[in-house]
């Protein structure tokens, strides 16, 4: 073999190796906490995370989607920190970086975290307590190093990401879409948030050929 062919061959393997696992997908296009590109329904969902709201949502909707829905729902989640949450940036900042660990499982374990916690680190800013709790000390130490690193690009993905929700006109959070065979509809959240599952699973049956 020729030295440029190997040159070529261990530049395949290095692109490989560290390519993000299970299609796991950061920066303008969102991340994507479950299913895929192939999947028949796609869920967006811009959130802040020092809203209550989006807590909730998370715990009693999302989390019930992605455990009931899998690869049937490719679920998309958009950064739109809210001006008039103090650590709601902050916190965007530490899962933009922990995205780029590549690994789906440790950033839903730090939405949990974040969103569990969220009473505490949004009374005293002390969103480090919370992260370390989610990850291991040598996954917080690289978020750490890649949140100084990667500065710059973590602000301009988070931009951009407030820019798209502006374009669709969001003023608040949580807003979600549902496309599906290339139409997309916006969710009228429902008048009690206790009652967005119900009405999800209800929409997305019926997107899915499934309600009765």
């Amino acid at each position: 073999m020729s030295r440029r062919l190997i040159t070529v061959f261990f530049l395949v393997l290095c692109i490989a190796a560290s390519a993000p696992a299970d299609g796991f997908a950061a920066g303008a296009d969102g991340l994507i906490l479950g299913g895929s590109d192939e999947s028949p329904v796609k869920l967006e969902v811009f959130s802040d995370f020092e809203c209550p709201f989006c807590s909730y949502l998370f715990f009693n909707a999302i989390q019930p989607v992605l455990k009931n829905y899998k690869d049937r729902v490719c679920v998309i989640y958009y950064e739109f920190p809210l001006n008039m949450h103090q650590y709601a940036r902050p916190a965007s900042r530490y899962v933009s970086a922990a995205a780029r660990l590549g690994d789906q499982k440790k950033v839903l374990m730090l939405f949990d975290t974040l969103f569990a916690e969220q009473d505490e680190w949004a009374r005293n800013g002390n969103l480090e307590a919370s992260v370390s709790k989610a990850l291991s000390p040598d996954d917080f130490k690289k978020v750490q190093e890649i949140m100084e690193t990667e500065r710059e690009s973590i602000e301009q993905d988070i931009d951009r990401s407030v820019q798209l929700g502006l374009k669709r006109e969001i003023t608040g959070t949580p807003t979600l879409f549902l496309t599906h065979a290339g139409k997309q509809e916006r969710v009228v959240m429902p008048s009690n948030i206790k009652d967005m599952y119900l009405l999800l699973s209800w929409r997305l049956n019926g997107l899915l050929g499934q309600q009765k």
